[in-house]
Formats: C-alpha cells, sequence, structure tokens
C-alpha cells in the first residue's frame, strides 16, 4: 500500500527537528511526524518505509539544512502521476525549494546498485533541483544497516538530488576534460581542495574517470578521495566524511554555506594498502532517463525574487 509523508526539515530547528521526529512512525502507533514550517528540502514518502530508513533521511536532511542555504523562491508544479517515476503522485501546487520523493523499490537485486537519484524538474533561474526523487532498493536495506552505511548513502543521494550532479554543474560550465581526466572548476572548491590535498599536483578538482562518463559522473575520484562522502562507493569503515570540498562544490553552485558543518578530512594520496576499498556500489546511482523540466520561480509582489 503506498502512502504519502510530508516531512520539512527547518534550518531554525537544526537537529532538535531530527530528536523529536526519529522516534516517530507507524510502528510507535502515533503516526507520521507532522510537517514542519518550509526549510530547504520537504521530503515526501511515495512508498511504504522502514523506520530504518526515515530516521536515516531525517537525519541526512537535517545535516544539509545545516550545511546549505538558498531561498530558491516557490515554483507551481503540474505534472500527471508516473511522469518522473514510478510511484510519483499527481502534483498540482505550489512548492517551496527543493520537493525530495523518496521510495523503497526494487533496483537490481542484493550486492547489486544501493540506490539511485534522479532530478524530475530543474529551476531555469539557476539549474538547480526543484523536484528530485531517491530510490533505495530493498534487497540491500538489511545488509546497508548491518554494515552500518544506510546513512552515509542516503546522505550521499541527497547531494545528488540537492545538486551534485550534471544537470546543475555541467549546465553551469564549472566542469570539464575528457573521459579520462575529468574535473571539476569551481573556484571555492578549489580553494578548499588546495588546502586539504596539496600534494596533488592537477589545479582542479577530480572527478571520477572509471566510468568513461567524463563530466557527466556526478563523483569526486575514488583513487584520490578515498571514503569522502562523494565517492562512488561505501563500505564497513568507511567515515564517509562531508568534507569542506564538498560543500565548496555546493557554494560554486550557487548556494550560501555553513563551512563549520564540514568533517574533518584530509585528501591523502592512494599507496598501495593503505585505503579501504568499497564494498557497496554508488556508481551510476544519478539517472538522466528521464529529462527534467526546467520552472521558473513565481514572482511576488514583495521583491525577494525577480
Amino acid at each position: 500500500m503506498v502512502f504519502m509523508n510530508r516531512i520539512s526539515i527547518s534550518a531554525r530547528l537544526q537537529f532538535a527537528a531530527t530528536a523529536v521526529c526519529i522516534a516517530c512512525g507507524a510502528d510507535q502507533g502515533t503516526g507520521p511526524p507532522p510537517p514542519i514550517s518550509t526549510g530547504q528540502i520537504e521530503v515526501r514518502y511515495a512508498s511504504d518505509i522502514t523506520p530504518a530508513v526515515q530516521s536515516a533521511i531525517m537525519i541526512a536532511a537535517a545535516r544539509w539544512t545545516r550545511a546549505l542555504s538558498k531561498n530558491m523562491g516557490d515554483f507551481h508544479l503540474s505534472s500527471p502521476a508516473g511522469q518522473c517515476f514510478v510511484g510519483e503522485p499527481q502534483l498540482s501546487e505550489t512548492h517551496h525549494n527543493l520537493l525530495l520523493f523518496v521510495t523503497v523499490q526494487q533496483i537490481d537485486g542484493r550486492g547489486g546498485a544501493l540506490a539511485l537519484t534522479n532530478v524530475c524538474s530543474v529551476s531555469d533561474r539557476d539549474t538547480l533541483p526543484v523536484v528530485s526523487h531517491i530510490r533505495l532498493d530493498p534487497a540491500d536495506l538489511d545488509s546497508m544497516e548491518a554494515r552500518g552505511v544506510l546513512e552515509a548513502v542516503i546522505l550521499h543521494e541527497m547531494g545528488h538530488a540537492l545538486g551534485f550532479n550534471p544537470l546543475s554543474y555541467v549546465a553551469k560550465g564549472l566542469a570539464n576534460g575528457g573521459a579520462s581526466d575529468p574535473t571539476f572548476i569551481g573556484a571555492v572548491a578549489r580553494a578548499e581542495f588546495a588546502r586539504h590535498g596539496a600534494w596533488y599536483t592537477g589545479a582542479t578538482v577530480p572527478l571520477e574517470n572509471t566510468s568513461m562518463l567524463g563530466p557527466r559522473d556526478p563523483h569526486w575520484r575514488l583513487n584520490v578521495f578515498g571514503d569522502e562522502l562523494m565517492v562512488a562507493g561505501v563500505g564497513p569503515g568507511y567515515k564517509s566524511p562531508l568534507s569542506s570540498i564538498t560543500l565548496g562544490f555546493f557554494k560554486d553552485l550557487g548556494y550560501d554555506v555553513d563551512f563549520s558543518v564540514a568533517d574533518p578530512y584530509e585528501v591523502a594520496p592512494l599507496f598501495g594498502g593503505d585505503r579501504l576499498l568499497p564494498e557497496g556500489s554508488l556508481r551510476n546511482d544519478f539517472l538522466t532517463l528521464t529529462p527534467p523540466i526546467f520552472v521558473s520561480p513565481l514572482v511576488v509582489r514583495r521583491g525577494w525574487l525577480r
């Protein structure tokens, strides 16, 4: 049975909202938590969601909301059911900032892809996502929980949903290079990378170069970044830190960023045996099968949007 649940995480509440809502849920007999006032992200569940996934989603949304802020505006959303993903409800509403759907639906069975993210619509004002969708494979949920990587996977996928994807950064001209050496060239991410990875000889930030997708592979290069949050893998022992380099990426995209939220992280060169190898794949976890719809922010009379 498919049900809809709304959660909006406010920067003002920060992790206090998480602490309140983690204890909520149908298994507690109290029903889903009520909507919270407008924040950077609103999450709606479009399938049955386990308490563990709901908890991880809340933690991730609270973390990203502390780190990023931007008044993207109000958008009129109008689309038929199933236009972007299986289980998507019909939309006819005005919505503020990012609307993020989450579903738990089969992808490829145990041991394959852990999750997939796609962007359904983007703002024609700044190419940032307006409606996104994260899909988690139920065959891998128990394994992700047992290995302690569920929260990291969801935090990673939410990064894609917020703009760590080629629909946003390639459109802004923030990446270049071919398949063998794609790079991110945003000034803030480059400065943070230089501070924390001075050993690396490149002047730009290396994107993943093993998929042959070039700059359109939305991950940091694994053999440079190790276990940083936005590499294409997770595993036991991975810390998956949200680094100041990733926050610099979002600053380059146009978000206001609180760098104090960043985890401690230093880029260490990869030598034999000094890195944990990933045991869960996040390669090819961003889908572009459905072309995004460009939507315009509504103009309001009091002038904070033009």
